[in-house]
């Protein structure tokens, strides 16, 4: 499953940058309502937008890793608890 992984992501990588690389003309951007015109290259933009949402992407997952991760906490007190218990119940006998 890592390699399928691995080879989709470097596939999608390749085409961007392939993609980037080849639309190099100066474009203007213009957020709508505010005045604001900017001038830069088109690969600029797709590479700035890809690592946006490749940072929005591990934020995500981040996120979604959350629960599982307090769970986890919560597996290893217990467990860290019921380890004490034990070992006192043993040098009591």
């Amino acid at each position: 499953m890592k390699l399928l992984q691995f080879l989709f992501s470097t596939l999608l990588i390749t085409i961007t940058v392939l993609f980037a690389v080849s639309n190099r003309q100066v474009v203007t951007m213009t957020l709508w309502p505010l005045p604001f015109e900017f001038e830069m290259s088109f690969s600029f933009i797709i590479i700035a937008f890809a690592l946006l949402f490749f940072v929005l992407g591990g934020m995500y997952a981040w996120v979604l890793a959350l629960p599982v991760k307090a769970a986890k906490i919560k597996q290893d007190y217990t467990i860290k608890n019921l380890t004490k218990k034990l070992e006192a119940t043993k040098t009591e006998q």
